[in-house]
């Protein structure tokens, strides 16, 4: 399975056009057509042979520092964003994956904490995106971990995002517009909507649905309206290093998880569960802070050895394996569909572009990639 830099995508798509007919134009000199020619394939994603190409769009020189996950922001879908845990910070690719592809690196004055050890992102509202830190609150190990960590609300307005309040004099805090603290190793984040998001809660075990309702505007600190309800009764396994990403299916209401410790991927009814009463506000005071029990969570996939990142596209479901290198699609019956090898170091999230295609990044490579069938 090829592995193609950024310099021969313009090469690759003259090698397609080359090879889609024969010379003289008349189908029926083509030997390559016969009576499979319409069958329908089952993962799009991988191809009709099950052997993309992967073409690295991403590398260390854009700045790309141990990428665990990425994503396109839906207003501007030629924004390819990704996370990176070296830097605490982003790469931001424009126009990716084309020849006019830029790439841009922003780190937050205030990184060190609201995005400490960044472990994943979600884009949510219009403008805006969240991220899980795997930590403990240490402002990269300059202070004894407090455990005062959790889900992070950013603004993905270029004048706003690690653009405003970034003065050594500022009395602001950075730019971000939320935080909850009641999540240290929070390893993976979905959005639901509005400001609402679920994560995996690495360090209490468990999924947590936040609500940061009304945020507080770049760098201020009131998170009191926050609303936190924790599913004690959904237990998941941290495994140090590895995100455990989710994802939510809209039209269903279930949150897809992995649990990478445990090798499956689970799903969890949404509209499912009951407040059962409320927790102790350790952290800070919030509008709500309440525990949930009773919801609906079956075993979705199992078998594999570290699921880590996820992603939903037409019904199918694709969970990429950090142990193997693998992206495996399943129908969201739970049947396998099918799987490829990447051949990536230390593969994590996975997303669909807007072209339909998968991306990934290779947080042991420096790399983003993408899967062309």
């Amino acid at each position: 399975m090829p592995r193609c830099p950024t310099l021969c995508l313009l090469p690759l798509l003259v090698l397609v056009a080359c090879v889609e007919g024969p010379a003289d134009g008349d189908p029926s000199d083509d030997d390559s057509q016969d009576d499979d020619s319409d069958v329908e394939v089952a993962v799009p994603e991988f191809g009709a042979g099950g052997a993309p190409t992967f073409t690295v769009i991403g590398t260390a020189a854009d700045g790309l520092d141990v990428p665990r996950d990425l994503g396109f922001d839906p207003e501007h879908p030629d924004q390819l964003w990704t996370v990176n845990r070296g830097s605490d910070g982003v790469v931001i690719f424009f126009d990716a994956g084309t020849q006019d592809q830029v790439s841009e690196v922003r780190i937050d004055v205030m990184g060190n904490h609201f995005m400490e050890e960044v472990s994943s992102m979600a884009f949510g509202a219009p403008e805006t995106f969240a991220t899980c830190q795997e930590s403990r609150n240490t402002y990269n190990d300059e202070y004894m971990p407090n455990d005062f960590m959790g889900p992070a609300l950013w603004s993905a307005d270029l004048d706003v995002f690690a653009a405003v309040n970034q003065g050594a004099h500022s009395d602001l805090l950075g730019s971000h517009l939320d935080m909850q603290h009641e999540s240290p190793y929070c390893m993976g984040i979905a959005h639901d909507y509005d400001n609402v998001y679920w994560v995996f809660d690495g360090k209490n075990e468990d999924i947590v649905r936040y609500d940061f309702q009304e945020d507080h505007g770049p760098g201020y600190d009131d998170h009191s309206d926050g609303i936190v309800r924790r599913y004690v009764d959904v237990n998941v396994e941290r495994v140090e290093g590895v995100p455990s990403h989710l994802v939510l299916d809209p039209d269903s209401g279930w949150l897809y998880f992995v649990n990478t410790a445990k090798g499956k991927v689970r799903r969890l009814d949404t509209a499912t569960g009951k407040v059962t009463g409320s927790l102790a506000e350790v952290m800070e005071p919030l509008e709500e802070y309440s525990k949930v029990e009773g919801a609906v969570v079956e075993v979705f996939a199992e078998g594999l050895q570290q699921p880590s990142g996820i992603a939903l596209q037409d019904g199918r479901l694709f969970v990429s394996d950090y142990a193997t290198g693998e992206i495996v699609a399943y129908a969201l019956d739970g049947g396998e569909l099918g799987r490829i090898h990447t051949e990536a170091e230390g593969i994590m999230g996975i997303t669909v572009g807007p072209d339909g295609k998968l991306w990934f990044v290779d947080a042991a490579a420096n790399e983003v990639v993408r899967v062309d069938p």
